[in-house]
């Protein structure tokens, strides 16, 4: 009874030490899901900031994607944020674009690079209606 205790005795090291690059793998993916939330969640709030600050003030386009510029900046620390910028009488839209780039060394060969894309778009509050 005591030869066949040590027979089994390795068995969980073994089956511990065949699943453990898969259990690492998987934690990678947990926290690079987790990070591409968090950019795409921080950009959202970046467009609805500079719509925000674009549709109180009384600009014009050239003008806007400099205010889109500077709020966006302030917002947020993604480098290589692309701004576009739609003003007429009644809304300001803004269009962010990132391209993010993952850089888990087994997961950014599989996933390769994403783009996060968020827009929001403000009624204009303008100081100078007609009547």
């Amino acid at each position: 009874m005591n030869s066949k205790r040590f027979v089994d005795s390795g068995q969980a090291t073994v089956e511990f030490a065949l699943t453990l690059p898969f259990l690492f793998l998987f934690s990678l993916c947990v926290v690079q899901v987790g990070s591409v939330a968090n950019d795409q969640l921080v950009l959202n709030h970046a467009a609805q900031t500079a719509a925000r600050a674009i549709s109180l003030a009384d600009v014009t386009l050239e003008s806007a994607q400099q205010v889109a510029l500077n709020s966006v900046q302030s917002e947020i620390n993604l480098r290589e944020v692309k701004i576009e910028v739609d003003l007429d009488q009644d809304a300001a839209n803004v269009k962010l674009l990132y391209d993010r780039t993952v850089k888990v060394p087994v997961i950014g060969k599989l996933i390769g690079d994403l783009s996060l894309r968020a827009s929001a778009t403000t009624p204009r509050e303008l100081t100078n209606a007609e009547n």
